[in-house]
């Protein structure tokens, strides 16, 4: 079963949870997946009775892009997922409501560029988060090299992109990647009771705090060009060696073609 199938919004007075829930793929997102998760947002967004929104996974927020359908793709297929994506992560960012992502486990690839599009980020002890892509002869494609620089500075989001390295809960928190850690199994709860203080707020002040923070983060043009440039790497040999270690489980030797 996908993502998309056992994806669902779940409420609690004036908040709306969306729940990733395949822990057995470790909520790894493909096309239908995105598709359902714009689905809800906007779905969401309509619903007047919710004023702060929560994006949580089961077990894991999300492991990353599907990589065999990656596997499958053209620079232009690329392209177009990785419009699909950065879509989804607008919808987030512009959402007139609050949105926390509440991170459990692995939040890689797609899954960090999700909670990157969030107001707020809460993490439990375990949590870990990372931009890969790199590993497997790409680049991040939903916004990573763009919302990641904004949030931590352009220096640790270099490191960060460049090694692919992966970054434990406290580091993130260090970093100003997250905003709080917490113990694990404590996370939802604290993630409602930040969700219950926000709701109490005005939803035309928050609204337009949002609208006006986000002015200043304006980034079109990079996510443009971030897509641009996601889909240029599948029409050369070093994503396809790199998809093809991942799916065999071992090193990847790039050549620079």
């Amino acid at each position: 079963m996908s993502t998309a199938e056992k994806m669902r919004i779940e409420r609690k007075g004036a908040v709306g949870t969306i729940v990733l829930d395949n822990p057995e793929r470790m909520n790894i997102v493909d096309t239908p997946s995105l598709s359902r998760l714009g689905a809800l947002l906007t779905e969401i967004e309509r619903d007047g009775s919710v004023r702060v929104v929560i994006i949580t996974g089961m077990r894991h927020f999300c492991a990353g892009a599907d990589v065999r359908e990656l596997k499958e793709k053209d620079p232009g297929k690329a392209g177009t997922f990785a419009g699909l994506g950065q879509g989804v992560c607008d919808q987030i960012e512009k959402m007139s409501k609050p949105v926390i992502a509440a991170v459990d486990g692995y939040a890689l690839g797609a899954g960090c560029e999700i909670a990157l599009a969030c107001d707020v980020r809460i993490a439990s002890a375990g949590a870990k988060f990372g931009q890969p892509e790199v590993n497997l002869g790409l680049i991040p494609g939903f916004g990573g090299t763009q919302r990641l620089a904004r949030i931590v500075g352009i220096g640790r989001a270099k490191d960060m992109v460049l090694s692919g390295r992966i970054v434990g809960a406290e580091e993130a928190v260090a970093i100003g990647l997250v905003n709080s850690v917490v113990k694990d199994g404590e996370l939802l709860g604290n993630a409602e009771d930040t969700a219950a203080l926000l709701a109490k707020k005005s939803p035309v002040a928050l609204r337009l705090v949002k609208a006006l923070i986000n002015e200043q983060q304006e980034i079109k043009k990079g996510l443009q060009k971030e897509a641009a440039f996601f889909a240029d790497c599948f029409s050369g040999e070093d994503y396809r060696e790199g998809i093809e270690a991942f799916l065999e489980k071992r090193e990847p030797k790039f050549t620079g073609r």
